[in-house]
């Protein structure tokens, strides 16, 4: 004889089994609020925004020329998607995450130093809580998440510093090898003209080898008062201190938790085990009427 199965069945089933239920339910509630509150660490958010900047507007041609000083105005202040790309490569460079694990001891902090792989997996777990990207405005916000509000807060500092650095430094590097190289050329040039000076004292005036040196005399005075120009203005453009980035908002610790939420971790729990607890009733009334039939 085969047993009709519909809801009112089910309700007579779980009516039959309440108190199970009930006691399995208040059971696993208990057990997720305990987990939740002793066994899930709390994990703090802190992040810093900035903007890449457009180094080009320290370069001699944007501080001297009139065409520059024309296109690289207050609008050309932030850098270009070129410039914020660079940025993102650096930030998520290995180069610089193996530095946060080294300076910070990450290892240990992430308590890794037992497993056979300690360096791989620390990597793998910062990477998970570290991330890197554009806004819908444009600026480059940089995350990290960990279980010490004041480490993540201080190690998104370091990052963007790190970061501005790095930005900065080949471009300065660059200026002041320009600065380094006109500098020298002007010393040289200084020389020539020592030397014919020298010549011209040497020669008797109004001839034809004076006029001649006379004439290389004065292209050569020009050319070094153009030099010269150009050698002050690549010392003033390589004195210039233009920041890789612009920081909008600075890393700090974090007021509140952001995981786990409590209240939805017990909430969802509770619900789950009610749900197989009123599953497993089910089928054990099953298995019984099963082996009756039998």
């Amino acid at each position: 004889m085969n047993r009709e199965y519909n809801l009112i069945e089910v309700v007579r089933t779980l009516l039959k089994w309440k108190w199970h239920i009930a006691s399995i339910t208040i059971i696993g509630a208990v057990a997720a609020v305990l987990v939740s509150l002793f066994v899930m660490k709390p994990y703090y958010q802190s992040f810093a925004l900035v903007y890449p900047t457009n180094q080009s507007a320290a370069d001699r041609s944007a501080l001297f020329s009139l065409e520059g000083n024309a296109t690289n105005g207050e609008s050309s202040y932030y850098g270009t998607k070129h410039d914020a790309n660079r940025i993102l490569t650096i930030a998520n460079s290995s180069l610089l995450i193996n530095y946060v694990i080294k300076e910070y001891d990450l290892v240990n902090h992430y308590e890794n130093q037992d497993k056979k792989y300690k360096n791989s997996d620390t990597y793998e777990e910062f990477m998970k809580n570290y991330a890197v990207y554009k806004t819908d405005k444009d600026a480059i916000r940089i995350n990290l998440i960990d279980t010490d509000k004041k480490l993540a807060a201080t190690i998104v500092n370091d990052i963007v510093a790190t970061i501005e650095y790095e930005t900065s430094k080949p471009i300065k590097a660059n200026k002041e090898k320009l600065s380094k190289s006109f500098s020298e050329k002007l010393l040289d040039k200084q020389a020539d003209l020592e030397v014919k000076s020298k010549v011209l004292t040497q020669l008797k005036a109004n001839t034809t080898a004076y006029n001649l040196a006379y004439d290389e005399y004065e292209i050569l005075k020009d050319e070094y008062k153009e030099l010269k120009k150009l050698n002050e203005q690549y010392e003033i453009a390589a004195a210039q201190e233009m920041p890789g980035i612009q920081i909008i908002e600075n890393a700090y610790p974090a007021e509140r938790k952001i995981k786990p939420v409590r209240s939805k971790i017990v909430v969802a729990s509770t619900l789950i085990i009610f749900f197989f607890a009123c599953l497993a009733a089910l089928l054990i009334e099953e298995i019984k009427y099963i082996k009756e039939q039998l």
